[in-house]
């Protein structure tokens, strides 16, 4: 109870002046006692009021209760408003009872209850009076209560209306605010608060501190407590809140991530160092507090983490469910509740830690940590939905949080079918971790390796891409490996289970075969390593005990034992890769020594003496024993079927593949391959004997044929019920989708045939379906490890290789390049023959580039350039060894052997006979030789190639009739031919043995049939487009073909009699024999035709270029002659206008001779000499122009150009004397433009038209000198018989009134002396006139 100062309150006695003073520290236990006294003396409800604030005070909220409802129920009817006071305080009263509430399920049903009944009383005072304060702020504590802060804000706003100064409401409203994250208002009113009464409680200088924290303003938030410290000594709150501060702090301080990427080691070591002494006094305030109140719920809780991260949990969870006790807030609660559920969790008390954690989140939903616990609990009880569905909720509110996507990454990968959606949050994480590097730190994506510490993130992820992506998982592991590398202390903390797995699958990506042997070399020194230490660690505690060794040693050697074993069967797979197969050899023969029971390795050896040794029998043997040690081992079974199918036992083969499917495994999708290549084998067999019998002819064929055609149809649909099962059950198997498209093809549906190989081939070229997976093979076949199982560690599993996509060279086994052939041989039964032709140039490519990269690899292999793995070599040392493998090993280094090199050689020549028979049959379709000349070479590059030719006594011509020859084969039985001469005549030719396999044979026939295709289409070709030499060339290849073919027929009819296999048929080649030798008659009959067309067309090209030749002389005398006449014509243009310019020259002398006396004569009748003078200039300008002036003065729409005439002259000097030779000395002439007078526009224009003539047939007519004098001459006369306008209409006037000029316009007209100087203007400037006084006084 708190203590409180002494009180005491009057009440006035009933119908007395006295009063009953009560003690209020005295008071009752019973509230009921006052409630009577009142009662009696009739008092007013205030005094109510006021006992059950003092009840309240005291901590008897019951109590206060009571007075308050007994003051209601004795409220007069004509009092109301007296009683609105007392339903205020009791609704806040339930509020705050409401909020103190537990969180089980009857407490928040009271909970929700005592809301109800503050709602009710509040609804009841405001019908009474609606403007008393209180009630908004007891309904804005109300809206507080039932989370609805917007509602609140607006209680608290309304009260103030009436009071701004109201301190419960500024600080219910200042809270509201901080819970809005409104810090910078929620300041403002607390400083309000603290400025109205700076001694109220609760102190307001907390919540300045609080929200001056939140603002970033950390040291003057730390005042303001320190200041509420001093003004309040015995408050626990502000030491609570500079104890989180401080601890908030050291967090910040010492994050792993700033710490390890701290610039020195001084920096870390200060950083540490002030971070401990921030702690040390942060606990020192977290002391004080509980000192100041022991029962303080926040300070219960700080105490209560701080010993739950001491590993004191028993300590946590007592501090937490005392902080249950007198926890006062809901919030305060639900962190509680927190705590103690989580001391339960790290108890591994599970079922308490599940219940406390549900109790939390009863009362606060969005407590993140306990939902997340919650999940963690739900995992453990294996309820994954609701665990997924719990995180999920956690990851909605924080989608960043790395441990959320973690724990969804775990689930989802123990989830059937959810293995993607694991990877997705596993990747999500690393995100999440890479951008929070570069965003706080700077460090490049590429560096972000340094922030992740735990490892098994990345073994999660390993694990799981393994099944999608091999390259992903490997990725994956090295960022493991560079993680435990770096927190181990180096590479030798990375365990050897992981350095295998890194070989397994960089040998599974075809990454560089030297750093797998690397890493295979340190996981087998890693494990040696292991294995020794913990033999050691063994031995030291079955000494010490005497009483056996402990289970854990030996449970880890056997571990690492069989982990040494995993290790190297994966470097003997690497040394099958390498070529090196003794090697190889005998690590699996070690393996077997340790571990007899492992399968594994008998069918390693078993390969290798098949398909290295070509031993068949030392194979079964292998698979034999491998069967005995388990016979339910499919891969024993179809290693046998499969080496059984190699050798020609097909049945074997066949009950072997049944075998698997009816006593191991149904659904086996290699023996479902394998038994439906079986039956379309079988199937095609039996067309083909359809087709020999169908060319026997007779009606027992025709039974034969029909037998045949049904066998096959149904052997076809057996082949596609074991195809179609296969891709139920693996829809990425190339394999069976290659054989259902054979089995289409054959039964003639040939266009979906080649869809289906064309996406057999598109799936593997563009890696959707890998072909070490869509194609399974006896060498590929997926293994288990009997007597050696996976090995855990952290989650991740030790790889064992089983198929590598590299490893196994067999050229049977490529389905990129046999559905690559088979869509070609589609392509050429739809008739698109170019298709086909680049398919089958594709497939040769192919060919060529694996074969290429086998010699390479065998090659370098020879050259010694390898290595071992020393840590697994018997008994030698590592210097040794690698010399060891130089000299010894080098002779077993092949990748390619024997059989498969013939099996390359035979797929070549094959996919060369298909090239060239499409262009065979797209010739005969379009009878373009030159496609069938094509085929032709391509047929003999073949035959070249493999060195298939006629004997050469089939080449040697008999004396008789040329091509006949009567040759008897006989055949033993090995194949070798004895060709003996039958003729009487040839009795003495000796015997020839010849061997002719029948591939070679069928070699020849196709190449005796495209050369006669070439003869035929050339004796098919027209005259226009044949030449000799091609007839040449057919009739040469047809005498080799009627050869060919007459051998062939001779050869196959003797080894028909022996029934030697044959691949053509004799009689074929006997008609095609026949057919050679008419043609052959043909051939020499066109060629005449051809010589005589030659010579006829010979004889017409040299006619034609004869009569080209003389065309061509001709043409070039009529060039030469109208050349000629140009010149003269040019020659005579330029002589006559050169007479026309010599004779304008002597008009203007004679004209500029006679100005001069006229102008001289001119002082007597100076009227009449004008008018003459006029006269003469305007004769003149109508009678000279020169070429200079043609030019200017020409105007392309046929008028005079002024302008271009008026430029043309300027005048330089004047000269002239008079006829006595007196000189007089004048003022200069004004200087005047020339003018074109109307009077000399037809003649003019005569003038210019010849001239322009004459230019357009020469360049230039006159020379420079020429046109300077021209325009000197023509400027002169301009000056001296041109006046000004002014002057010429005075001097007119005075010519008409019969006077005598006078002096001044005499002076005027008298020419200027003659050593005046003179500038020629070339007619590029205009000249303006100059006015004298003379000639203003003549004006």
């Amino acid at each position: 109870m708190v203590a409180l100062e002494p009180r005491v309150i009057e009440v006035p006695i009933d119908n007395s002046n006295d009063v009953l003073e009560i003690d209020c520290s005295q008071l009752p236990d019973h509230a009921t006692e006052i409630c009577d006294i009142l009662e009696n003396e009739g008092s007013a409800l205030r005094f109510y009021h006021l006992f059950a604030l003092e009840y309240y005070k005291q901590g008897n909220v019951e109590e206060a209760v009571v007075a308050l409802k007994r003051g209601i129920a004795n409220a007069r009817a004509n009092d109301q408003t007296a009683k609105v006071p007392l339903l205020a305080l009791l609704a806040s009263i339930y509020v705050q009872k409401a909020k103190t509430a537990g969180s089980s399920a009857t407490a928040s049903g009271d909970r929700d209850m005592l809301l109800q009944m503050a709602a009710t009383l509040l609804s009841e005072a405001e019908r009474i009076n609606r403007s008393e304060p209180n009630i908004f702020l007891v309904k804005g504590m109300l809206a507080m209560a039932q989370r609805l802060p917007d509602s609140a804000l607006v209680q608290f706003n309304t009260a103030l209306q009436y009071d701004a100064a109201n301190l419960s409401c500024l600080l219910g409203k200042a809270r509201v605010l901080y819970g809005k994250r409104q810090f910078q208002q929620a300041l403002a009113i607390y400083q309000q608060i603290l400025t109205i009464k700076p001694t109220g409680k609760p102190d307001a200088r907390i919540g300045i501190g609080m929200c001056l924290y939140k603002l970033g303003h950390v040291e003057d938030a730390r005042r303001a407590l320190a200041r509420a410290i001093e003004v309040e000594p015995a408050a626990s709150a502000p030491h609570i809140l500079l104890a989180t501060m401080d601890l908030n702090e050291v967090k910040r301080s010492v994050d792993p991530r700033i710490s390890d990427n701290a610039a020195s080691a001084d920096e870390l070591t200060q950083t540490l160092a002030r971070a401990e002494d921030v702690l040390h006094r942060g606990m020192d305030s977290l002391r004080k507090a509980y000192e100041l109140q022991p029962d303080n719920p926040a300070a219960l809780i700080f105490l209560a983490d701080r010993l739950f991260f001491q590993n004191d949990y028993d300590g946590a969870r007592k501090l937490g469910e005392h902080a249950l006790q007198t926890a006062d807030t809901m919030a305060i609660q639900a962190e509680a509740h927190y705590q103690v559920a989580r001391a339960y969790h790290a108890a591994k008390r599970f079922d308490m830690a599940y219940d406390a954690y549900q109790k939390c989140l009863a009362i606060n939903e969005r407590h993140s940590l306990a939902r997340y616990g919650l999940g963690q609990m739900q995992l453990q009880r294996t309820d994954m939905s609701s665990a997924e569905a719990t995180f999920q909720r956690v990851l909605d509110r924080h989608p960043k949080c790395v441990e959320v996507l973690r724990a969804l990454g775990y689930l989802h990968s123990r989830l059937p079918n959810t293995k993607a959606k694991a990877l997705e949050y596993y990747e999500r994480e690393m995100q999440v971790v890479a951008e929070e590097a570069a965003e706080h730190a700077g460090v490049a994506e590429e560096d972000a390796s340094v922030w992740f510490d735990d490892a098994n993130l990345f073994l999660e992820a390993g694990l799981l891409y393994e099944a999608s992506s091999a390259k992903r998982a490997r990725k994956s592991y090295l960022m493991a490996a560079s993680i435990l590398a770096r927190t181990t202390g180096g590479p030798s903390g990375v365990l050897p289970e992981l350095w295998n797995n890194l070989g397994a699958l960089g040998q599974l990506t075809s990454d560089n075969s030297d750093l797998v042997l690397a890493e295979y070399s340190a996981a087998a020194s890693g494990c040696t390593a292991a294995l020794a230490a913990a033999h050691r660690r063994m031995s030291e505690k079955k000494a010490a005990s005497n009483a056996g060794a402990s289970s854990k040693p030996a449970n880890e050697v056997h571990r690492l034992e069989n982990t040494l074993v995993t290790i190297s069967y994966n470097v003997a797979r690497l040394y099958e890769h390498r070529g090196l197969w003794a090697k190889a050899e005998a690590l699996y023969k070690k393996i077997l020594d340790d571990v007899p029971m492992y399968a594994d390795a008998q069918l390693r050896l078993a390969y290798i003496a098949f398909y290295c040794r070509g031993d068949g029998d030392a194979a079964l043997s292998h698979v034999a024993q491998a069967v005995r040690l388990d016979p339910k081992r499919a891969s024993a079974w179809l290693m046998r079927g499969n080496i059984e199918l190699q050798r020609n036992n097909v049945q074997d083969a066949r009950r072997a593949f049944e075998h698997v499917l009816k006593e191991i495994a149904k659904h086996d999708v290699y023996a479902l391959c394998s038994l439906g290549n079986f039956y379309l084998a079988a199937g095609k067999s039996e067309s083909v004997r359809a087709a020999a019998a169908a060319s026997a002819g007779g009606s027992a064929a025709s039974l034969a044929v029909k037998k045949a055609k049904d066998l096959a149809a149904q052997n076809y649909k057996r082949a596609l019920e074991f195809f179609d099962k296969c891709l139920v059950l693996d829809s990425k198997c190339a394999l069976a989708a290659h054989g259902a498209a054979i089995a289409m093809a054959e039964n003639d549906f040939a266009a979906e045939a080649r869809r289906v190989f064309q996406s057999v081939r598109d799936a593997a070229t563009t890696g959707l379906g890998p072909a070490s997976l869509c194609n399974p093979t006896a060498t590929d076949l997926v293994f288990k490890t009997t007597g050696c199982k996976h090995v855990l560690v952290s989650s991740d599993s030790v790889l064992q290789l089983t198929a590598l996509p590299g490893e196994s060279p067999l050229v049977g086994c490529d389905v990129m390049l046999w559905s690559g052939i088979n869509t070609a041989h589609a392509f050429v039964d739809v008739g698109s023959y170019r298709q086909a032709v680049l398919a089958y140039e594709a497939c040769s490519r192919r060919l060529e580039d694996t074969t290429a990269a086998l010699e390479a690899a065998d090659l370098q292999s020879k050259d010694g350039s390898h290595e071992l793995v020393s840590a697994l070599e018997p008994n030698a040392e590592p210097d040794s060894t690698a010399a060891d493998s130089k000299d010894g090993a080098s002779s077993e280094l092949q990748m390619m052997t024997q059989s498969e090199k013939a099996d390359r050689a035979k797929a070549k020549r094959d996919i060369q006979l298909f090239h060239a028979r499409a262009l065979y049959i797209q010739a005969k379709a379009d009878k373009d030789i030159g496609v069938m000349r094509l085929s032709l070479e391509l047929i003999r590059k073949t035959c070249d190639t493999f060195d298939v030719k006629l004997p050469e006594s089939a080449l040697e011509k008999p004396e008789g009739n040329g091509t006949d020859t009567k040759d008897e084969v006989a055949a033993d039985a090995d194949g070798d031919v004895d060709m003996k001469s039958t003729d009487d005549d040839d009795k003495q030719h000796r015997h020839t043995q010849v061997r002719l396999p029948p591939d070679d044979c069928l070699l020849l026939f196709d190449l005796a049939l495209v050369e006669q295709a070439v003869a035929q289409l050339a004796s098919e070709m027209s005259e226009s487009q044949r030449t000799l030499q091609i007839l040449d060339a057919a009739t040469s290849d047809l005498e080799h073909s009627t050869t060919t073919f007459t051998f062939l027929a001779s050869w196959g009819k003797a080894a028909q009699k022996k029934r030697q296999k044959l691949l053509y048929n004799p009689k074929l080649s006997s008609e095609r024999a026949a057919f050679g030798k008419s043609l052959v008659t043909k051939l020499q009959r066109k060629r005449l035709e051809q010589e005589q067309l030659e010579r006829q067309r010979q004889e017409n090209v040299d006619l034609w270029r004869k009569q080209q030749e003389e065309e061509v002389t001709r043409k070039k005398e009529e060039a030469d002659k109208a050349e000629s006449e140009r010149q003269q014509v040019e020659e005579r243009l330029l002589r006559g206008a050169e007479e026309r310019n010599a004779i304008i020259r002597e008009q203007m002398a004679a004209d500029a001779a006679k100005q001069t006396a006229e102008t001289t004569a001119s002082v007597g009748a100076p009227a009449a000499k004008s008018s003459k003078r006029k006269a003469r200039a305007k004769d003149a300008e109508d009678a000279f122009i020169s070429d200079h002036d043609d030019l200017d003065g020409y105007d392309s729409t046929g008028g005079d150009n002024e302008a271009g005439s008026n430029d043309e002259a300027d005048v330089a000097s004047a000269q002239a004397s008079d006829a006595d030779g007196r000189r007089r000395k004048q003022p200069p002439q004004r200087p005047s433009t020339r003018r074109i007078s109307r009077g000399g526009t037809k003649k003019r224009s005569q003038v210019l038209s010849r001239v322009r003539k004459d230019k357009q047939s020469m360049s230039a007519v006159l020379s420079e000198d020429d046109q300077a004098d021209s325009v000197d001459a023509n400027e002169e006369e301009t000056r001296q018989d041109s006046p000004s306008p002014n002057k010429r209409r005075h001097v007119e006037d005075q010519e008409d009134q019969g006077g005598v000029p006078s002096k001044g316009d005499d002076e005027a007209s008298t020419p200027p002396p003659q050593d005046t100087p003179a500038a020629v203007s070339r007619g590029r400037f205009k000249t303006k006139p100059i006015i004298t006084d003379s000639d203003s006084d003549a004006e």
